[in-house]
């Protein structure tokens, strides 16, 4: 069986110019296939990473600041983590690296410890572990 070249066009050059260029994705995501949403989020909540890929801001963060940019890395390592399945969640379980934390009323339950913490605390180590 032979190989056949597609008939898209990609980036091109002529004469060592480049008269086209590769574009990655819609506007609105901060990496190919992460879309970002801005939106009103709880108090104190910067940024949010969802299952389906998907990250929300709060519309309160500037894009051009330093803290909309570490929101940016830290949550598309949460994205990364959802891919390749070392942490997951739903509405009563996180799952992470193989064991699974119980959520109820805004606070996931330390299987080991029994020791409640808010969720988004830094001192969960899906939280810890990232920029």
């Amino acid at each position: 069986m032979g190989f056949k070249l597609g008939k898209s066009k990609g980036p091109a050059a002529r004469g060592g110019k480049i008269i086209s260029k590769m574009k990655f994705g819609k506007r609105d995501e901060v990496v190919p296939g992460v879309p970002v949403f801005k939106k009103q989020l709880g108090p104190d909540i910067i940024a949010e990473a969802n299952m389906d890929g998907s990250i929300f801001v709060s519309k309160n963060v500037d894009e051009n600041s330093q803290e909309y940019q570490q929101a940016m890395v830290h949550e598309v390592q949460h994205i990364t983590a959802m891919r390749i399945g070392s942490e997951t969640y739903d509405d009563d379980n996180v799952y992470f690296q193989g064991e699974v934390w119980p959520r109820e009323n805004g606070y996931i339950t330390d299987p080991s410890t029994g020791k409640k913490y808010e969720e988004g605390s830094k001192d969960l180590p899906w939280e810890n572990n990232k920029i």
